[in-house]
């Protein structure tokens, strides 16, 4: 069953990177519009990516101090990257992975704590994102008097069950695995989650800082959606911006393909009545922020990693 899951993981990232290259190819204008994007727009949408990446290294770096590690700014920059490459070629959030196991090799920082406050960390994402995006709903609802009852559910499902987690500190103790296989994994995730929580919980000053990070993560994503949708000419509101920002955050929940290629397009697809964009829209934005992002990624992995052996011979040097 897992090979099964594994090759049908690769059938269907293969089915939509063909997709994408039969619909560019059929629809050559759609690509021209995106190409033709003024540099100055390139290069504020680098500095936001580049600054989101950043930030990301500081949640890496908060964790570890939780548990007494030391990271200077500088790794913990370089870990974002690697990991954020990870997520763009690999499926499931791969990423993750990577970065597990090199601070394990290079910080000796136990795989399960990482995993469980990663999972922790989830809880704060989609708890935000929910709120955040029943809000915008909302708000569109009284401005535009556009609404739409999926969203309204999924958003507050989500809202409501990330609130119960956040609430109530579960006895883990007490929660006992099925003697299947599948629903044993299930648990298994769950109760990651619910420790990965309780561990952040009980750490006020970590707590407040991840939620911190969060709501400035959104603030930058927000502003580099907006430049995005300016760069191609897409007329969207503030509002409709905040909702698409939202619906990429949750995006993650199903996280089957490489930096969940297809998926969040096919949510904003779903939803491209209330977020106020075409498909051919959708489909240029997703080239155009899937094609800056891995350059951001490829370019800033190059310079740190340069950065790194430069400061490592200059170390040796000095000994």
């Amino acid at each position: 069953m897992k090979n099964i899951w594994k090759y049908l993981k690769i059938v269907i990232t293969v089915g939509i990177i063909g997709y994408f290259i039969y619909y560019f190819y059929n629809n050559r204008a759609d690509l021209l519009v995106v190409l033709q994007i003024s540099p100055k727009y390139l290069l504020v949408i680098f500095l936001l990516y580049t600054l989101a990446f950043f930030i990301n290294g500081i949640f890496i770096k908060i964790i570890l101090k939780s548990f007494k590690k030391t990271l200077p700014i500088f790794e913990s920059f370089y870990i974002s990257i690697i990991s954020s490459l990870g997520n763009y070629f690999l499926p499931m959030r791969g990423g993750a992975a990577i970065r597990s196991v090199y601070l394990k090799k290079k910080f000796d920082f136990p795989y399960s704590h990482f995993v469980s406050t990663l999972y922790g960390n989830y809880i704060i994402v989609f708890l935000v994102s929910s709120f955040i995006g029943l809000l915008s709903l909302i708000l569109i609802d009284i401005k535009y008097s556009v609404s739409s009852i999926p969203l309204y559910l999924f958003f507050g499902g989500l809202f409501v069950v990330m609130l119960v987690l956040s609430l109530v500190k579960f006895p883990l103790e007490k929660i006992k695995e099925p003697k299947r296989k599948f629903f044993g994994k299930v648990v298994g995730i769950v109760k990651n989650i619910l420790k990965g929580w309780n561990i952040i919980v009980d750490d006020k000053e970590l707590l407040f800082s991840l939620i911190g990070l969060t709501l400035i993560n959104i603030f930058i994503t927000n502003v580099l959606f907006y430049v995005q949708f300016r760069a191609l000419n897409i007329d969207v509101n503030l509002l409709n911006t905040v909702l698409y920002n939202a619906l990429s955050s949750v995006s993650l929940l199903v996280s089957i393909t490489p930096g969940s290629l297809g998926i969040r397009e096919g949510i904003f697809s779903i939803t491209s009545d209330i977020l106020g964009i075409a498909n051919e829209q959708i489909m240029q934005l997703a080239l155009l922020d899937r094609g800056v992002s891995v350059i951001v990624l490829v370019v800033l992995f190059v310079v740190l990693w340069v950065g790194r052996k430069v400061v490592d011979k200059k170390i040796v040097s000095e000994k």
